[in-house]
């Protein structure tokens, strides 16, 4: 009759741990972070579809600390250039080793407003069409494919180059651009020319 007894005092204690393990199995799973939208197709195949490369589930939080200034451009560097995007993955840019004319070598694209009266319907029919570049003058353009998308990185597969986090500077030859909470400012540091962007306003200078 005592060991009976013993037996049923432990049962629950058993079922209880159990209980208690699969709790904290569903606080992990619920780290797990979630897949981003695609890329439009106006950007090349190469650059589209599937989700945005995330942080990893085993960090103890999802936020990273932001760089403080400059970044080592050589971890940016891809086949034409030098690609990055923003923390948020709103806006693709690059700093390119030949311009696409004299006013575009460092551009940004990506979903932004309002819309330059001339680019009104390109950039309202394909937000990632729009787009804010910078050479020995800045502009804003609608382009036709992902001219300033750099290549997945980390085993992604959305394109974009790697994240340029809030606070980073990224500084090849005379081109700076530099990533805030506020938007991206990109800018010809011979000619002071330039541009800022974000989902909310843009303005070329």
């Amino acid at each position: 009759m005592q060991i009976r007894g013993a037996r049923i005092a432990v049962l629950p204690c058993a079922l209880a741990l159990a209980l208690l393990a699969g709790c904290g199995s569903d606080d992990k799973g619920s780290a797990t972070p979630t897949s981003r939208t695609s890329v439009p197709s106006s950007v090349p195949a190469s650059s589209s579809a599937a989700p945005v490369p995330t942080t990893s589930s085993a960090a103890p939080t999802a936020t990273r600390p932001p760089a403080s200034g400059p970044v080592d451009p050589a971890r940016y560097r891809q086949q034409m250039g030098y690609y990055f995007q923003s923390p948020s993955g709103s806006f693709l840019c690059a700093i390119l080793d030949q311009p696409i004319d004299d006013n575009a070598q460092v551009g940004c694209q990506g979903p932004t407003a309002p819309a330059p009266a001339e680019f009104k319907e390109c950039w309202s029919k394909n937000p990632q069409a729009s787009a804010l570049t910078v050479g020995a003058h800045s502009g804003a353009r609608c382009l036709n494919q992902g001219v300033f998308v750099g290549a997945p990185i980390d085993g992604g597969n959305r394109g974009g180059g790697r994240v340029l986090p809030y606070g980073g500077v990224l500084t090849v030859g005379p081109f700076t651009c530099d990533s805030a909470e506020s938007g991206v400012t990109c800018t010809n540091d011979s000619t002071g020319a330039g541009f800022k962007i974000t989902r909310e306003g843009n303005r070329t200078f």
